[in-house]
């Protein structure tokens, strides 16, 4: 018998490992797509750039390119 989708049983593994599985994508991408950025303009790459709420804005230069790599990852 092949398997089948078991859309009757509630399997909270399976969802928080889904859950940490597109987190882990998410951030990954991101961070690839801030590092190529960052490697274009020859800027040093942090992860500040990623987690600072003071950086994320059109108003400084690091906050622009921060702000392409969240768009681009967004339509990857």
């Amino acid at each position: 018998m092949a398997g089948q989708f078991r859309s009757y049983v509630w399997d909270p593994l399976l969802i928080l490992s889904q859950i940490v599985l597109m987190q882990t994508v998410y951030y990954g991408s991101l961070g690839l797509w801030l590092a190529l950025v960052d490697g274009l303009v020859r800027s040093s790459p942090s992860l500040d750039q990623m987690f600072d709420a003071e950086i994320l804005g059109f108003s400084t230069p690091p906050g622009r390119l921060s702000m392409m790599s969240f768009i681009l990852n967004a339509l990857t």
